[in-house]
């Protein structure tokens, strides 16, 4: 039985009501200030209702999501969370693994981010795979994976105490670097890329070690950043997630220290990519709000439409269809305000295939609560298998897979195997990483349909591809 929250009622009851003047703010009064809040302070559209704000109170929800928690203290004018009852739960954590830096600020100075990647880059730099999956241990969930982010809001920018002055010829090469490992990240190149991704990470490290603070230095930290972010991709897709997890943080953190807030949310956005993989929504959800709150008077269309579309993400692995139908809204909004002032281009990677591709995939996640979103899953994804980019394999390999998975929830086995067929063509060198993945996802659910030949067959590939 949940234990209620008395001090989020005892707060509320304290604060005077806006419409009856002696009585205390009701819940439908409290839900609409904090709804004001978060659209004055963030442009945003909130629905928080009077029924949430009793479930808060009834303690059935004890850590409800960050920009709510903001609200809250705002109206109520509390000094932090825990004064008004709220605290992160025992949700499993899957293990205790210790990701960068901390809570407070003095972890996200200059000197210390520098401290922790020299560390984190010469231990790895010389480990084997073998060594590395056994060197890794349990991933971080829960308060131990988001908490130590929380600091990346406070307001201080971490900057740079030293006096050395970054070459700019030598910075701009270092950015050429970080685009073509983006490049060739999307290249199935392995354990042998990630590596060369660590040492270029740990030379722009040794080098960040005395710089001062400037706009040079600020682009060196900001290189410093799409490397971590990088590194954290490819570890991802070697399998090694708890790596890919202190590589993001890491990433945040040199973002912050160049005073970067977008960077510091495509980051947090590609943390959230790897919760959801990893089956942890509500994880996923924390670092996009985090994302969001961080960046709401900075952020241009493009940022929002792809932060929502993660929101989007976590909502539909969570089955909440209202709230993921809002947050899909939104980011076709801001992507076609994006793209009228900027044509196709994307720094974001979200060109106009991938938001299909994306929306597509969340409503077939949704559609496994409700099988009615089936359909509109197909038609995404279809116009994203139209739009891919040829030279993006990858991607259309991920299209094909989830397309098949669509198939398999309309009860067309053959159908999906076919596309199966077609994605294993693609897909052989990648099946150490994420369309491995999304492929074991396939070979589970289609276990229901096994009694067919065609299906028995394709999971035997399948089976195959994967042991290779």
């Amino acid at each position: 039985m949940a234990i209620p929250n008395e001090l989020l009622r005892a707060a509320r009851e304290s604060s005077p009501s806006r419409i009856l003047p002696g009585e205390p703010m009701s819940r439908s009064e409290l839900a609409d200030a904090a709804n004001e809040y978060l659209f004055t302070t963030t442009g945003e559209r909130y629905d928080l209702d009077r029924h949430q704000i009793a479930r808060y109170e009834r303690g059935e929800v004890r850590w409800p999501s960050a920009p709510y928690r903001t609200a809250l203290r705002a109206v109520l004018g509390a000094d932090n969370d825990a004064s008004l009852g709220f605290t992160r739960g025992s949700r499993s954590s899957a293990s205790t693994v210790a990701l960068p830096g901390g809570a407070t600020s003095e972890g996200w100075e200059a000197a210390s981010v520098i401290a922790t990647a020299e560390e984190m880059t010469r231990h790895d730099v010389t480990l084997s795979r073998r060594q590395a999956i056994t060197a890794a241990g349990g991933f971080a969930a829960g308060a131990a994976l988001t908490d130590p982010l929380q600091a990346w809001l406070t307001p201080r920018v971490a900057v740079a105490r030293g006096t050395v002055r970054l070459n700019p010829v030598e910075v701009a090469t270092w950015e050429e670097i970080v685009t073509r490992l983006r490049r060739w990240s999307a290249e199935p190149a392995g354990m042998l890329l990630r590596k060369a991704a660590i040492a270029q990470l740990s030379d722009v490290n040794d080098q960040l070690r005395e710089v001062g603070s400037g706009p040079e230095a600020r682009r060196g930290f900001r290189v410093a950043a799409e490397l971590a972010s990088i590194t954290g991709s490819m570890s991802w897709d070697a399998g090694l997630h708890p790596a890919a997890q202190r590589y993001y943080t890491l990433a945040v953190q040199y973002a912050k220290v160049a005073d970067d807030p977008a960077l510091a949310a495509r980051c947090l956005a590609a943390f959230a990519r790897q919760c959801f993989d990893l089956g942890h929504p509500d994880d996923g959800l924390e670092l996009v709000q985090l994302a969001q709150y961080g960046t709401r008077k900075v952020a241009d269309p493009g940022l929002r439409a792809l932060l929502a579309t993660r929101e989007a993400w976590a909502y539909a692995q969570l089955g909440q269809h209202a709230p993921f139908r809002r947050a899909v809204l939104l980011a076709e909004d801001h992507f076609a305000e994006y793209t009228e002032s900027t044509g196709e281009r994307s720094a974001y990677g979200l060109d106009r295939a991938e938001l299909h591709g994306v929306i597509g995939a969340r409503y077939r996640d949704l559609a496994k609560h409700e099988p009615t979103h089936a359909e509109e899953a197909r038609r995404h994804i279809t116009a994203a298998l139209e739009l891919r980019d040829s030279g993006r394999p990858r991607n259309r390999a991920f299209d094909l897979i989830a397309l098949a998975r669509v198939h398999l929830i309309t009860a067309e086995p053959e159908h999906a195997c076919e596309l199966i067929h077609q994605t294993l063509a693609l897909a052989s060198d990648w099946s150490k990483g994420r369309v491995g993945t999304k492929l074991r996802d396939f070979h589970g659910e289609a276990a229901h349909f096994g009694a067919l030949p065609a299906v028995r067959e394709t999971r035997d590939r399948i089976a195959a591809v994967l042991t290779a």
